[in-house]
């Protein structure tokens, strides 16, 4: 009972990330043994993200005479204040204790958490406790997917991090500098331009990279672990070696060190200036044979298999670099049958992916057009219209272009201004769309009529 009594007592302190090495150790071993910590700690690691975003009233003079006045009725044997002095002294005292209330609340909602949990599909486990979107980790934790499945996470200021599974990633550090022990599975991970004090580390077994502004995978693959470069540059230090490789844009790197005909290590030269060699680039007819597979699953009304088809031909390119357009084309077809499958949380995840600096532009536009047809079906409407103004910014000329600005002018039907802009914009473009009727009823401030 003590054990638990301490358990709970430390949930704030380990959302935060404040506790001590030893102490997270404790709780997690007590966690791993007691179902009813287990059910407490899911509750709260669910119901801390909306905690946090709580607004904080003020409390007016009136209101506090009020809750002056209940205490001192409640309290037995006390008598009411009857000099302006001692009245003015009680209420300083609750005004000190209001004060001190707010201060607490503001210091919880603006800390930000270590790391945040935004969309997940499949079995997803934070220290053995299943795990709800919004739940908040904090160092210490470790993050897994048993089987197939995925979870995208937000860590520190301004990384995205997305696991796939099967996969396990630890936690440690600090909001300023995360660092990811990935255990096994793969990451794609984005992270903005580092500040000085800042850094971003992921750990795998024969090494680290660390980066400072930079979109990249790490993952696990037949010769080890590995890294490649979508966007940036990172430094890859080797496990035993004092020296970084620097590894550039479109670049694949396998951390593990290589070995001459004795058996021993290979003399290393100094940090690299250039690009490590990119491993043999995978046949083209490999990936159009496996994705003709991938759409014949589909459309037997087989998305499970067609997943795990996409899977199976991306551990084949494990030895070899696919291009961006044969990753793009199996990404896409994945996130479609997820799709099909109805696990459209998992694939609003997949086709936000796409939209990296390697994808072409019809590509990016159609991914983010796709995720943001299924977040207006999951009741997102403000994620539906970032996705839909990213998916027209992504190629202004594309295909989708108008379909993107019609979606925006469905989503702000009214006549306030964002609605007008979007109405001025669509009619800039397309004065004889198909949603130019709607534009010009937003502008005129005349309700749209819908058919029954």
């Amino acid at each position: 009972m003590n054990a638990c009594r301490k358990t709970q007592s430390l949930l704030f302190e380990q959302g935060d990330g404040r506790l001590a090495a030893e102490v997270r150790a404790e709780m997690d071993a007590h966690l791993t043994s007691c179902p009813h910590c287990q059910r407490t700690f899911a509750l709260w690691t669910s119901a801390l993200p909306r905690l946090r975003n709580l607004s904080e009233d003020e409390i007016s003079a009136v209101s506090l005479r009020r809750m002056e006045s209940e205490i001192l009725r409640d309290l037995p044997g006390t008598v009411r204040p009857r000099s302006r002095r001692t009245l003015i002294l009680a209420l300083a005292a609750g005004l000190v204790l209001a004060i001190g209330v707010g201060m607490l609340s503001m210091r919880s909602a603006t800390s930000p958490p270590f790391a945040r949990l935004q969309t997940l599909w499949g079995k997803v486990t934070l220290s053995g406790v299943a795990m709800t979107e919004g739940a908040v980790m904090g160092p210490g934790a470790v993050l897994e997917i048993a089987a197939e499945g995925e979870a995208t996470f937000l860590v520190g200021r301004g990384a995205e991090v997305r696991l796939v599974g099967p996969g396990r990633v630890a936690f440690d550090g600090t909001t300023k500098a995360p660092r990811l022990r990935l255990d096994s599975g793969r990451v794609v991970v984005q992270v903005a331009h580092r500040q000085s004090d800042e850094s971003f580390h992921v750990i795998t077994a024969q090494g680290r990279v660390e980066v400072k502004g930079t979109r990249f995978v790490v993952g696990y693959g037949a010769q080890g672990s590995y890294v490649h470069v979508d966007e940036g540059e990172v430094m890859v230090y080797r496990q035993g070696e004092a020296k970084p490789w620097a590894v550039g844009i479109g670049s694949t790197f396998w951390l593990k060190q290589e070995l001459n005909e004795d058996n021993q290590p290979a003399p290393t030269p100094g940090p690299v200036q250039e690009p490590a060699p990119e491993p043999q680039t995978c046949a083209k007819a490999t990936c159009a044979d496996e994705s003709a597979r991938v759409r014949k699953a589909m459309r037997a009304s087989h998305p499970m298999h067609a997943i795990a088809i996409v899977e199976e031909t991306l551990r084949k390119f494990e030895n070899c670099a696919p291009t961006s357009r044969c990753l793009d084309e199996l990404g896409y077809l994945r996130a479609e049958a997820l799709r099909q499958a109805g696990r459209l949380d998992g694939a609003v995840t997949a086709f936000k992916s796409l939209n990296r600096a390697g994808a072409t532009r019809a590509m990016r536009q159609n991914a983010l057009y796709a995720a943001a047809q299924l977040e207006r079906k999951l009741g997102r409407s403000e994620e539906a219209r970032q996705s839909l103004e990213r998916a027209y910014a992504a190629y202004p000329d594309g295909a989708l272009s108008e379909e993107a600005l019609a979606g925006l002018l469905e989503l702000f039907e009214g006549g306030d201004a964002d609605a007008r802009a979007v109405a001025e914009r669509y009619l800039a473009r397309f004065p004889q769309g198909m949603a130019a009727a709607r534009a010009r009823r937003i502008l005129l401030g005349t309700p749209s009529v819908r058919p029954r």
